[in-house]
């Protein structure tokens, strides 16, 4: 079942683990004094995908792919407008002025401030997340904290934990222009301003922003303390080597000079010279794109502990670059483990090994997994300073992913959809007109059911009903409209892993609206086949934001609902449940009939 993977490429350093079976792994090249090491690969694969891997490897050798990449040539992919977005692949242009740019986040460390708060959606704070979890702080770097939501309770809940005076807060958008960050910044500066006045506290504001937004426009008007420009050939999920990902880094504490210099292996061991069985980002991209193809789409991370955060940055990169055309990489993140059985054969296991500090038990989980015949990746770090390196390996490893699925890795053509649906909403709230959902499928204590769904006589029946129908190959998606906080991380890990044991699906998650920004792209672009299950709730309070129509409750929900239409106009199976008075009794309620509803189920 397993044949032996001997292609040429760098693997780990140290190589652990996948013992025999055919592992392909030879010592890496010894490196020069002071040279940083290059980060880990090995492998582990069945035979039909090593056949798959090696007919498209030579496709990609004649037809010089790598090449095509570093030139640019969009016809790699569909000969749109790919050629615009591929400023990432030289990182160091894209931060130009990086000795300005880390000489500024000094002098702020040392201004009186303690915390640093990005505030951004998707590519612009999901990478600074990954860095200030990983990297942590050093020296008299900053405490940073990212803010990405439009959850009231959760923005109180930042307020709580810092000193509002001593905060530094970073506005960051590309485009200048995203609906969460504005109303963030216009929130916090309101604050400020009434404790400090409005000149004071736009000095605790800087903007990371592409040239000539309106997010400019706004940091001149009100006074901030910095401007960072990013690079507009720098997307917003491929922008963590650029200034936002490398201003965060600064204030942590960080060289940015330091961390892209330690990053530079991987660059040149996926330069175009580089033979294709020894380019790591080639490699993975031709695992991943062929295991997608042949129906093994469902790329689940097995992360160390320290990494874990990683998951959510790949999230993102893979599934808004593939999810579309019906197509894509459906990435399944913080799932909890099970043993090989509890696994459908959609499946592709990542392991992400943290060098410094190796898990035990996951290298052996993902030996049993290799055993039972699961493809199983290993991406290793030596070292956390060698982060920069996992970051442009996966961003070439997606590039080319996406040329195998033939989609534009570039663009989101559907990500639009589900805002003009909010904006619509959004205005018939403020109008005072009713919405379309305000009449129940089902009422059952604090939970109230709606949506398309045959008709049931209690909650498990409705949650049977949906989740049963569960194609092989399908997955169960859970999207709440909650504060983010471990006790609800915890619940919604729970609840999935029930829906993985009783269906056998992967299962995925999200927090809304973060998830729009990071996986709502796949979900109405990608392949077919999942389920979809929202979870609202009665905000306990509602925060204005100067100059918005809407406070933040108001505009959450209208995004949960327009989301929800948008999938339903596509086809896809949703069922939303809304959650009446105290959130904790009525999650209790929704465990409990999720409980009754699953051991119904199946998918045969």
């Amino acid at each position: 079942m397993h044949g032996h993977s001997g292609f040429d490429f760098f693997p780990a350093a140290r190589a652990r683990g996948y013992a025999g079976r055919g592992v392909a792994r030879r010592a890496a090249p010894r490196q020069p004094r002071h040279t940083p090491a290059l980060n880990g690969f090995s492998f582990e694969i069945p035979a039909e995908l090593e056949a798959r891997a090696r007919a498209r490897l030579a496709q990609a050798d004649r037809d010089t792919w790598m090449a095509r990449l570093w030139r640019r040539d969009a016809t790699l992919w569909t000969g749109a407008d790919e050629d615009r977005w591929l400023g990432w692949l030289r990182p160091e242009r894209a931060s130009r002025d990086l000795g300005r740019m880390a000489a500024l986040c000094r002098r702020l460390c040392v201004a009186g401030f303690s915390d640093a708060v990005v505030l951004g959606m998707g590519g612009a704070s999901l990478g600074a997340d990954v860095l200030a979890h990983i990297l942590g702080r050093d020296g008299g770097g900053l405490r940073l904290h990212v803010l990405d939501t439009t959850d009231a309770a959760q923005v109180l809940a930042l307020c709580s934990r810092v000193d509002m005076a001593r905060c530094l807060f970073i506005v960051a958008s590309k485009s200048g222009s995203t609906l969460e960050s504005n109303m963030l910044a216009s929130y916090f500066h309101e604050r400020l301003s009434l404790r400090l006045g409005r000149q004071e506290a736009g000095r605790r504001f800087v903007a990371i922003t592409d040239p000539g937004s309106s997010l400019c426009a706004r940091a001149r008007d009100e006074g901030y303390a910095a401007v960072f420009e990013g690079e507009p050939s720098v997307g917003g999920r491929n922008s963590v080597l650029s200034p936002f990902g490398l201003v965060v880094l600064a204030l942590l504490g960080h060289d940015p000079a330091t961390f892209l210099r330690d990053t530079r292996p991987m660059l040149r061991a996926c330069a175009p010279r580089t033979p294709g069985r020894a380019n790591p980002g080639l490699m993975l991209g031709v695992l991943l794109g062929e295991a997608a193809l042949a129906g093994q789409d469902k790329l689940t991370f097995l992360a160390d502990p320290g990494l874990e955060c990683l998951g959510g940055w790949l999230e993102q990169l893979l599934a808004e670059s593939t999810g579309k055309d019906g197509r894509g990489i459906v990435p399944v993140d913080h799932e909890p483990l099970g043993a090989p059985a509890d696994y459908g054969r959609d499946r592709v296991f990542v392991h992400l090994a943290h060098g410094d500090a190796p898990c035990i038990e996951l290298d052996g989980h993902a030996q049993r997994l290799a055993a039972a015949g699961f493809p199983v990746l290993r991406c290793e770090l030596p070292s956390a300073r060698l982060l920069g390196q996992e970051f442009f390996r996966w961003e070439v490893a997606t590039a080319v992913a996406a040329a195998i699925l033939r989609v534009n890795p570039f663009d989101q053509p559907d990500v639009e959809a589900s805002k003009a649906r909010t904006r619509a909403l959004a205005l018939r709230h403020e109008a005072g007109q009713a919405t379309l959902d305000e009449r129940p499928l089902l009422v059952e204590g604090a939970l109230a059911f709606h949506g398309d769904a045959p008709g049931a006589e209690s909650a498990a029946g409705l949650l049977a009903a949906h989740f049963g129908a569960l194609e092989a190959g399908g997955y169960a998606a859970l999207l709440a409209y909650i504060p983010r906080d471990p006790e609800h991380e915890a619940w919604l890990a729970s609840q999935r892993r029930s829906l993985r044991q009783a269906t056998g699906a992967a299962t995925v998650g999200g927090f809304g609206p973060r998830y729009l920004h990071s996986s709502g792209q796949l979900h109405k672009g990608g392949p077919a086949g999942g389920r979809y299950l929202f979870i609202t709730a009665d905000a306990p309070v509602e925060l204005e934001a100067p100059g918005h129509r809407l406070g933040f409750a108001a505009i959450q929900r209208a995004q949960a609902l327009g989301d929800m239409e948008e999938l339903v106009s596509r086809g896809r199976a949703c069922l939303r449940v809304h959650i009446s008075g105290s959130l904790e009794s009525g999650l209790a309620q929704l465990a409990a009939a999720l409980r009754r509803a699953l051991p119904v189920t199946g998918l045969g």
